[in-house]
């Protein structure tokens, strides 16, 4: 008997479009086949899903697929381009894809909550199918809530692009993303927030936020420069590709050095990643590396 491919079973979404709210059954299914036949196949390096946006000519005709491949191990997401005929056949793929500012939109104004019901802390993951990413975020928003922080949770389809804008604009005192991510952004449910993105943000619109991406290469250009002149206070990322299951420990340690020991942000990562880790030196952190001190 024939072994299964790696990927065979890998979960392929087709996200909705600015022109498409939604496809047919007919045309998910030929993107699918596309996406299975000339990515996931012929690859061995194991994905657990595949998200999927669709580029429309002017004339409303498919041109392209940016696949955003998550990876099985690790939370790295992969990207690549699929060029299509106008009934999705397949042309050719380019693997070296990154977003251009036409993939991009403006960052939207935010709208204040109410002060009454202002959060201070969100913890959110865009795949609560992977256990211990699930875990970590519920394990780190009872902790928060318990000590007294107005907290939201943000799990799977919640975890979305206006989602996060919202939240990264309100003046947080903490954000934790755990998810898929690269140089150059993260995952979402429905797409992609790119350090394009992010660069066009208001300026000091996400001061004076403690940020923490849980999430492969984060912490490197152009993502982490962006997130650092947007703004933010402390930003801590992976510099590498982190492990699925030990960089969740890392995470929920030390956020809990840093709520409920008061120890420096700078000092707790380092302990963390010994601690939890199997390698050193795989998480970074720039900004204030002192002791977490919300602002009002």
């Amino acid at each position: 008997m024939q072994d299964k491919h790696v990927n065979e079973a890998a979960k392929i979404v087709v996200l909705p479009s600015a022109i498409r709210a939604a496809y047919r059954a007919e045309e998910s299914q030929s993107i699918q086949k596309v996406i299975r036949e000339n990515l996931l196949l012929t690859s061995t390096e194991p994905y657990c899903k595949v998200q999927v946006s669709v580029r429309h000519a002017s004339d409303g005709r498919p041109e392209s697929l940016t696949a955003y491949m998550l990876r099985s191990y690790t939370y790295t997401v992969d990207v690549r381009k699929v060029r299509v005929g106008g009934d999705y056949s397949f042309r050719s793929v380019d693997a070296s894809y990154a977003a251009t500012d036409e993939d991009v939109e403006a960052w939207p104004i935010p709208v204040e909550p109410k002060p009454v019901l202002k959060p201070r802390m969100v913890f959110a993951t865009p795949v609560p199918e992977i256990p211990t990413a699930k875990a970590a975020v519920v394990y780190l928003y009872n902790m928060a809530t318990l000590l007294g922080y107005k907290c939201i949770k943000l799990l799977g389809a919640n975890a979305s692009l206006a989602n996060y804008q919202k939240y990264l604009t309100g003046h947080l005192w903490g954000f934790v993303n755990i998810g898929h991510g690269n140089t150059e952004g993260i995952v979402l449910s429905d797409g992609f927030l790119s350090y394009k993105l992010l660069a066009g943000a208001p300026k000091k619109h996400l001061w004076p936020e403690v940020i923490y991406f849980n999430s492969c290469q984060v912490f490197n250009a152009p993502l982490q420069p962006a997130i650092m002149a947007a703004g933010a206070r402390t930003f801590v990322g992976g510099r590498v590709n982190l492990l699925i299951g030990p960089s969740e420990e890392v995470c929920k340690c030390f956020w809990t050095s840093i709520l409920k020991k008061a120890l420096p942000m700078g000092k707790s990562l380092v302990a963390c990643e010994k601690a939890k880790y199997p390698t050193p030196g795989c998480h970074g952190i720039s900004g204030d590396l002192g002791r977490f001190k919300p602002i009002p």
